[in-house]
């Protein structure tokens, strides 16, 4: 039998499956990010925005459990030093609003009593802070909820966790795109060698699934094993990500501190939900033993009435709560300067064990794998039955 020079498409047809069926699958992981279809069935929507809270949780509870535990930051934490050092500012604003609150009700203080009330005001209030603060180091892991956090900023930005994941794994994503062609042309040579001893009308379909198939699983394979450097004679092998963990833990720590756990989203979770209720309420014992104590200091008692230190006692933690959310406020302070999140993350990510590491990405590619397995098998079977009806 002759020799067909057209055969030769069988391997770059090979390639251009694999390359494409690659491409699809990343795709695939990523886009869309809203359904797109007849739901629930008839359509598809990105396995990452699909599964977006389930990761998130996932992510959070890896930041949490092995990256930032907060305990541990928080041990042997100085509140009184660092309300002195850091948060001279808030308490200063605060106590000129108490003493504006005070002078709009009691006729008899004057710049005199005003200046003599100063430093007592600033001492109660930084011992209040200290107070407040000491508190919320010891409850820290109730009041920073990181799962919490993480799962409000994935619902405001439903796209936020995917872009999380696609920029911490470009270079593998990269690698699967490009491996199909490889992994597509070599698969290829031989259907192409048995085509030209035997053709047979089912061999390019059935070597084009396969293709389609192989190369799906072989690209995700080599991303994560072998876990560690694998020698084989003059190469080394070892999975791309592992390869990569000084580099991801820079990236992870850095997309993670600047888009996800930044200051905002941090002070947001803090103040809002159970976190907030269990904050707030530190801030309430606290602002009611200073408003006791003013009642029976001799310089203070005799300013107000009863009924005006009552209302006092109920209008200062509502001054004191927008003080605290605000920008530059308490825990503004607290947070920026308490939790360094960048640091903490990048730190402990460098010095992860194996499993660890892996399980901060490999969920991504795991969830609902298969699907792009088999879309990627189907096409090639789709290719095959196409180059068989050319080749006869």
């Amino acid at each position: 039998m002759p020799f067909e020079p057209t055969i030769v498409i069988i391997p770059l047809v090979s390639a251009l499956v694999g390359w494409a069926t690659n491409v699809l699958a990343v795709k695939m992981m990523f886009w869309p990010v809203d359904f797109l279809g007849i739901p629930p069935w008839l359509g598809w929507q990105g396995i990452i925005p699909a599964n977006a809270a389930r990761m998130g949780k996932y992510a959070a509870r890896t930041i949490s459990s092995k990256l930032l535990r907060l305990r541990e930051l928080f041990d042997g934490f100085d509140a009184g030093a660092f309300v002195r050092e850091q948060l001279a500012g808030p308490v200063e604003r605060i106590g000129e609003r108490v003493l504006a609150e005070l002078s709009a009700h009691a006729d008899a203080l004057g710049p005199t009593q005003t200046a003599a009330l100063t430093p007592l005001v600033r001492a109660e209030l930084e011992r209040v802070a200290t107070r407040i603060l000491t508190e919320v180091g010891e409850a820290i892991e109730e009041i920073v909820d990181i799962e919490a956090i993480v799962a409000d900023a994935g619902e405001r930005d439903r796209a936020l966790i995917g872009e999380l994941f696609l920029r911490i794994g470009r270079p593998e994503f990269r690698f699967i795109k490009r491996s199909g062609a490889y992994f597509g042309l070599l698969f290829g040579i031989l259907p192409m060698v048995i085509w030209e001893l035997s053709p047979s009308w089912w061999l390019l379909p059935v070597a084009g699934f396969l293709v389609g198939y192989a190369t799906n699983w072989l690209a995700l394979k080599l991303i994560f094993e072998p876990v560690n450097p694998l020698r084989l004679g003059p190469v080394v092998i070892q999975g791309l990500f592992h390869k990569r963990q000084r580099q991801v833990a820079e990236a992870f720590a850095r997309l993670v501190a600047d888009e996800v756990l930044h200051i905002d989203n941090m002070v947001r979770g803090m103040t809002s939900g159970a976190a907030g209720e269990r904050l707030f309420g530190i801030i309430d014992g606290a602002i009611a033993e200073l408003i006791a104590r003013y009642r029976q200091n001799p310089l203070t008692q005799g300013l107000l009435t009863a009924a005006q230190w009552d209302e006092l006692e109920t209008r200062l933690p509502t001054m004191v709560r927008a003080e605290l959310a605000a920008p530059g406020g308490l825990m503004y302070t607290f947070t920026q300067h308490t939790i360094d999140v960048y640091g903490e993350l990048h730190g402990r990510m460098i010095d992860l064990d194996a499993a660890s590491f892996e399980g901060i990405l490999r969920p991504v590619f795991q969830q609902d794998e298969w699907k792009l397995i088999v879309v990627g098998a189907v096409l090639g079977l789709g290719a095959g039955v196409i180059q068989t009806l050319l080749l006869l």
